[in-house]
């Protein structure tokens, strides 16, 4: 797994790095090891440079359902 999977997987598990991440995204990954090049991929959002730089080689497609209850029932 590279390093940019592992700190994904890292951050997902671990509040307390999610929290300093949301405060300063770039200095948490360069104190997590990622390259300048992983870096500048993360915060440009640059799906096929992420896959490329992970190592990420599924087909896999994800989907986010939002739901609104209906409280008036």
């Amino acid at each position: 797994m590279s390093k940019l999977s592992d700190f994904f997987q890292k951050l997902g598990s671990d509040a307390a790095l999610l929290e300093a991440y949301k405060a300063d995204p770039k200095g948490v990954m360069k104190a997590n090891g990622l390259t300048d090049e992983e870096i500048q991929a993360v915060l440009s959002g640059d799906k096929a440079q992420l896959d490329s730089l992970s190592g990420d080689t599924s087909e896999v497609q994800s989907y986010l359902i939002i739901t609104n209850p209906d409280d008036s029932k």
